[in-house]
């Protein structure tokens, strides 16, 4: 990758650093940065940047330690192998499993992992080279400090369930969309019967169950499980871009009690026909878990009728350009897989080869401390939809502007005590962000 190239893509700034043959290097904090208006006494409007806190991306060494240096090393994949093969990761004494002491699974996932360790390899590699021509890796974020993550926002899938024991409401009326209104910042919103939608070209720090959030501009949110979807499916619109970051269920989540895992079977009835325009493009996470990502392949996605065509993968690492895990741990891996379809109907039945969409690519970007704070796949599937698609994301956990979202957690890091703000002369002054925030005090 020649200097030239570096130089142009960075243009780009916020979401995107910088792209190649390989995919992408994202900055997942910038997408959050918005200037903010704050009419504190009701008539003065006081303007904002509120930025996403950097300490939450401010990873500086791997989560285990290795001695050899694989993105920085290009020939030690021998050398490699055996240190990984020394880490002893809860410092118990056992012997490396052999591949005939694995159950199908654990050989299902060693297969894949052997099948794309190399793109994962050569692909961060050029990445982190690029990242480095451009400065990147440079830059200094402020330190982890004591203050502690917004206790409220854990409460919001409780709030969910409670929501339950209120009164039915009628599953076959179309749900009206409500909207924020600037005159009135005390009106009560149904957050778990409406849609919640911020229309205007501004974000509004409102006060939700006695919490703060920061709502972008032309958002649209549903807070409520996968019992309570209809106000979603019976607004009616149609989406040409869903992303699904589904709860999995595994071992780790069940004995951290972290959120509520979701069994396989509740997430195939999601109502995918009701919400996907013809041609709709699917996008899901899936953990490595190998009996998960066959489930996507092989289950979900022919039920919905949804045809693969691409597997991207995300590759974690930290602000010095290491993985955030051995590559070839037996433990975690630095990389997770999206699943990208298409909802064919017979007003959309194209072969793969014309959807455009390139079948493997890596997203490089360091990750938040914060449990499942994925980085938007905005900016990344832009070229491969329409000019104004109606774009969704179910199980979310924070907005963004132009978007819908769903979740019982769907405004969790939305709270403002995510976000660090600097006053400004005016939204004139912020032009260059994603837009200005407007927030009541």
């Amino acid at each position: 990758m020649n200097q030239t190239t570096v130089t142009q893509l960075k243009k780009h700034g916020g979401v995107l650093s910088f792209s190649c043959s390989w995919g992408w290097l994202l900055d997942s904090g910038s997408l959050k940065d918005q200037s903010c208006v704050c009419a504190c006494d009701g008539t003065k409007a006081e303007y904002f940047k509120c930025t996403f806190k950097r300490e939450y991306f401010n990873i500086l060494k791997p989560h285990i330690q290795v001695k050899q240096d694989v993105l920085k090393n290009p020939d030690t994949r021998s050398a490699e192998r055996g240190e990984h093969d020394k880490i002893d990761l809860k410092k118990r004494k056992k012997r490396k499993r052999k591949k005939s002491d694995l159950n199908t699974g654990e050989i299902e996932a060693h297969d894949y992992h052997e099948k794309i360790r190399s793109v994962v390899l050569e692909g961060s590699r050029a990445l982190v080279e690029a990242g480095t021509l451009c400065g990147y890796w440079t830059e200094v974020l402020p330190s982890v400090t004591s203050e502690p993550v917004p206790v409220q926002e854990r409460q919001l899938a409780a709030f969910c369930d409670m929501a339950k024991l209120l009164p039915l409401t009628d599953e076959s009326i179309p749900a009206p969309v409500q909207t924020l209104n600037r005159d009135d910042r005390d009106a009560p919103l149904d957050l778990f019967n409406y849609i919640t939608e911020n229309p205007y070209d501004i974000t509004y720090e409102v006060t939700l169950m006695s919490e703060r959030y920061l709502l972008p501009p032309r958002s649209r949110f549903l807070m409520s499980d996968v019992t309570h979807i209809h106000p979603l499916v019976n607004n009616g619109d149609k989406y040409d871009l869903i992303v699904l970051d589904p709860p999995w269920e595994n071992k780790s989540v069940k004995r951290s009690n972290r959120y509520s895992s979701l069994p396989s079977s509740q997430i195939k009835q999601l109502p995918m026909s009701a919400l996907a325009s013809p041609g709709c493009v699917v996008v899901t996470w899936v953990t490595n878990r190998a009996q998960h990502l066959r489930f996507v392949r092989e289950e979900l996605y022919p039920h919905w009728g949804v045809e693969v065509i691409a597997e991207w993968l995300w590759v974690k690492v930290t602000r010095t350009g290491d993985f955030v895990f051995p590559l070839d741990s037996q433990h975690k891996k630095p990389y997770e897989v999206l699943v990208l379809g298409r909802y064919r109907t017979e007003d959309a039945v194209r072969s793969s080869a014309q959807d455009g969409i390139p079948s493997q690519r890596l997203l490089l970007s360091v990750p938040s401390i914060l449990h499942s704070h994925k980085p938007s796949l905005s900016a990344v599937l832009k070229p491969y939809i329409s000019s104004v698609p109606k774009c969704l994301e179910l199980f979310a956990r924070s907005l963004q502007s132009d978007w819908t979202s769903w979740g019982n957690e769907v405004i969790k890091f939305q709270h403002s005590g995510y976000f660090s703000r600097q006053r400004v002369e005016g939204p004139h002054s912020t032009s260059e962000t994603a837009g200005a925030t407007q927030g009541f005090c």
